[in-house]
């Protein structure tokens, strides 16, 4: 027993600690699962493509800047020899001199290293340091901050009364295959001029540069043109890859240089490009402004893209800063954009100097789309504060919007000779609509809304095709209507007239007792002549039977533009007809005919039998159990198709309009205590009755005044 109990105790306690063991092993697979995680995320970081110091360590402390391998790696914050994690630490590595003469060779081509904090100089006098010119290696030296490539003379440069040569040369250390990173590539080229002007700033007059990267390719670009009298032309392009010293230079770049508009070159870049946004339609005058463009152009042939479309006629500007161009056409295949633009660079291609240009701006091509135009109905009268909406809007240099009406007979869709244009003035413009006041009208009208962009673009179709404005009459109602309700209110008016149109919503209103008692409920206009009304509810008791009130009524109408005016009735309509509330008695189901009669008083009057509804439940109004098909002064008819239904059902209710409501009882139900009640009274009245006879006949009137009863 005492084993038992031990047994049970232990297998408790044993249960106990694999709980916590289980714990422990999910607490250590999450932490794994959260540290496979967290390595996977950093493995995602990206820093092989940061070829310089300063923008490896501008990453924060995602990446690590390696001076020994001159590269750029994902931080893991492991140990690295001469690791550099802060932008501040970096080396300033500068050539000393990028521009020598022939009179002054041989020339040592020079590199210096300053802001050594990791002792770089002292890691690279302990290693073989080289340099490399026109594919040949060369001992270098490391001296203090400065590192000496080996001098070279004309021999070596193969220079020979030429004007210009531009040569490239880089730094190698260790087994020679990791080259030395300069903060600035063109430093990475030195050039070398025949002879010396005093005084003329050879180097930078008449003279262009231009260095990039791409993907793991670095360029170098130099153009002077022929107004530099110590060169005249000279073109130097060449690419170099930063990870095989042997890969020549695409094929797609060695025709023609193209400089991106990431390269941050001041000597080539596309300064402005205006205006920046044109229609699609073309036609228009297009300035493009360009770093040293007469220098890039030199007297030679120019073009100019714009968003994938010519720019024909360029033409330089006055000062020669730039071009101007005549956006060209759409071409016979082009179509419209399904946005509301296309975009892309301007691109700007220079045949003497073997250039092109792309800006860093884009230029929009653009094709404006209407989608939405509100009010969409105003008086003709004109003066409705019409909002044409849609994107691109404020395109172009002028925008006019007209309302085109077709004439009789013609759709909305197509307009000819006879449409009849109104014109909708523009008080504001902007790129998402368009604010302008309609004019008057002549006749009523449905009319398409067009908008014309600087006279050539026509736009009209929203997108479920062309947006109308309506012009409309004035509501008014018809003569010979007779208005009528009950005192609850809430019962259907039919209201015919015209120009229902432009009405958004509209109220009745009844005038008592100098109180404006308005409906509940709006109107609900159906087509231009006809709309229904809610009556509205009365205060108080009404006339009754045959003597309504007469009240005076009309109808607040607020139109589509947003102003409001008051609709009186005709002149020869007697009033609004005020009648009293319908008193309901009973109700009795009839088998024959499928008909129950509800019994009343003054039914019929101020509503019709479609306000009229006969349910089964208070609580549930749309159970209804049968169709009221006609109304007598006496009686609701309702036909149903089932009277066995209703068949021992002591109530029905009734409801008139959307404020009355009654309940009434079956003629062939009765309650219990209402068959007692009546049962005693009549026994009562029997015993009085016969009591105050048999009282009267046993009374005797003594002569000497005193009674004596029997």
């Amino acid at each position: 027993m005492g084993n038992s109990r031990r047994s049970e105790k232990n297998g408790v306690h044993w249960n106990h600690n694999a709980s916590i063991n289980g714990l422990l092993v999910i607490v250590m697979v999450l932490f794994g699962v959260c540290h496979i995680a967290e390595a996977n995320h950093t493995i995602t970081i990206d820093c092989s493509g940061l070829n310089r110091c300063q923008k490896c360590t501008s990453q924060g402390t995602s990446c690590v800047w390696s001076l020994e391998r001159q590269a750029c790696f994902a931080d893991y914050g492991k140990r690295l020899s001469l690791a550099v994690r802060k932008k501040t630490d970096c080396p300033q590595v500068t050539s000393v001199t990028r521009v020598t003469y022939a009179a002054y060779l041989p020339y040592v081509y020079k590199v210096q290293v300053s802001n050594d904090v990791t002792g770089f100089m002292a890691f690279l006098e302990d290693v073989q340091v080289s340099c490399v010119i026109l594919d040949v290696t060369r001992p270098a030296q490391v001296f203090n901050d400065t590192i000496s490539c080996a001098p070279v003379d004309k021999s070596d440069l193969g220079f020979d009364h030429q004007r210009l040569m531009t040569y490239h040369c880089y730094v190698t250390f260790g087994d020679g295959d990791t080259i030395l990173r300069l903060d600035d590539s063109a430093d990475s080229y030195f050039a070398v001029y025949d002879e010396f002007y005093y005084g003329y700033p050879m180097d930078a007059e008449s003279c262009v540069a231009c260095v990039w990267d791409v993907g793991h390719y670095a360029y170098h670009y130099k153009w002077c043109s022929s107004r530099n009298v110590a060169t005249g032309r000279y073109l130097y392009y060449v690419g170099y890859s930063d990870t095989d010293r042997n890969a020549a230079m695409p094929a797609d770049d060695r025709l023609a240089a193209t400089v991106p508009a990431s390269s941050g070159c001041e000597d080539v870049r596309v300064r402005f490009v205006e205006p920046s946004s044109a229609l699609w339609t073309g036609d228009v005058r297009i300035k493009v402004m360009v770093s040293n463009h007469l220098i890039l152009a030199d007297g030679g042939e120019v073009r100019v893209t714009v968003a994938g479309r010519a720019c024909a006629r360029p033409t330089s500007t006055v000062r020669g800063t730039g071009v101007t161009c005549v956006l060209t056409a759409p071409g016979p295949g082009e179509v419209p954009p399904r946005t509301a633009y296309v975009s892309g660079p301007v691109i700007i291609s220079y045949g003497a100097s073997s250039l092109t240009v792309v800006s860093a701006q884009t230029f929009r091509l653009v094709y404006p789309e209407i989608t939405d135009v509100s009010p969409s109905c105003g008086p003709l009268t004109g003066g409705t504060l019409l909002t044409v909406r849609g994107r691109q809007l404020n395109a172009g240099r002028l925008v006019t919007v007209t309302v085109t009406a077709a004439a009789d007979g013609e759709s909305t869709e197509s307009s000819s000779s006879s449409s009849s244009s109104v014109p909708c003035e523009v008080v504001a413009r902007y790129v998402d609509r368009i604010l302008c006041v309609t004019g008057p009208s002549d006749r009523a009208a449905v009319g398409v809304v067009r908008a014309l962009f600087d006279g050539k673009l026509l736009v009209q179709d929203g997108p479920d095709g062309p947006l109308t404005f309506t012009y409309g009459a004035e509501p008014a109602l018809t003569a010979g209507q007779r208005f009528e309700g009950i005192a609850s209110g809430g019962t259907a008016a039919p209201v015919r007239g015209t120009g229902f149109t432009c009405v958004r919503d509209a109220v009745m209103y009844v005038d008592r007792d100098g109180v404006r008692r308005l409906a509940a409920s709006h109107c609900r206009p159906v087509n231009d002549t006809f709309m229904v009304c809610d009556t509205p509810r009365l205060d108080g008791p009404t006339g009754a039977g045959d003597s309504p009130e007469r009240l005076r009524f009309g109808f607040h109408v607020r139109h589509a533009d947003g102003h409001v005016s008051d609709m009186p009735p005709q002149p020869d309509t007697d009033g609004y007809v005020a009648h009293s509330d319908p008193v309901l008695v009973d109700f009795s189901v009839s088998a024959i005919g499928q008909t129950v009669m509800i019994s009343g008083l003054h039914l019929g009057r101020g509503y019709r039998a479609a306000d009229v509804a006969v349910v089964g439940f208070a609580n549930n109004l749309s159970s209804v159990v049968c169709n009221v098909a006609a109304i007598t002064r006496r009686h609701i008819v309702c036909k149903t198709a089932s009277p066995s239904d209703l068949n021992g059902v002591p109530t029905l209710v009734v409801t008139i309009g959307d404020r009355f409501t009654r309940t009434v009882h079956s003629t062939a139900y009765r309650s219990p205590s209402f068959g007692i009640l009546f049962f005693v009274t009549v026994l009562v009245l029997i015993a009085l009755v016969y009591y105050c006879y048999y009282k009267s006949k046993s009374i005797v009137v003594p002569r000497f005044g005193f009674a004596n009863t029997m």
